[in-house]
């Protein structure tokens, strides 16, 4: 498990390079995450979506994590690309890293997976549900840069 840090201060990130399946080379403002279950646990990047009412997790990394259950229960879901059906999994925790050391912890939190492979997710989704509750987020797309900063010490 990475160390911890304790923030007060705004943290500033650059945005990240994701490369789409055609080999374009697009900048995101993607953040490491840590993704626990009962059983595994996976470090991986998360977009920071201000458009996504709720949080979601790859089919993959899910699996990966030992979270697909044998007869899920899905539900219609609207999304940027149209509806779909997903189901909600528990992680243990989800942590919020920089530079490798943890300084956010969201436990036990209900995240969305896809159910059906074929609509998977290229990275973890970090929606208005669970990041943006505590922290201000602002984009800075003319820099590539975006400023965390925890609500309890904003001024």
């Amino acid at each position: 498990m990475p160390a911890r840090t304790q923030i007060r201060f705004p943290i500033t990130c650059r945005y990240l390079n994701y490369r789409l399946p055609n080999g374009r080379i697009i900048l995101l403002p993607l953040i490491h995450v840590e993704l626990i279950s009962e059983t595994e646990t996976l470090t991986t990047i998360g977009l920071l979506d201000s458009g996504a009412t709720s949080s979601f997790i790859p089919y993959e990394i899910a699996d990966i994590l030992g979270l697909i259950p044998e007869n899920p229960k899905s539900i219609p879901v609207e999304t940027a690309g149209g509806g779909a059906d997903f189901f909600p999994v528990k992680l243990k925790r989800l942590s919020l890293l920089l530079s490798g050391k943890i300084f956010s912890d969201f436990p036990n939190i209900v995240m969305l997976v896809p159910s059906q492979k074929d609509r998977d997710l290229p990275y973890v989704i970090l929606g208005r549900d669970s990041v943006f509750r505590r922290f201000y987020i602002t984009f800075k797309e003319n820099i590539k840069k975006f400023i965390v900063q925890h609500h309890k010490w904003a001024r």
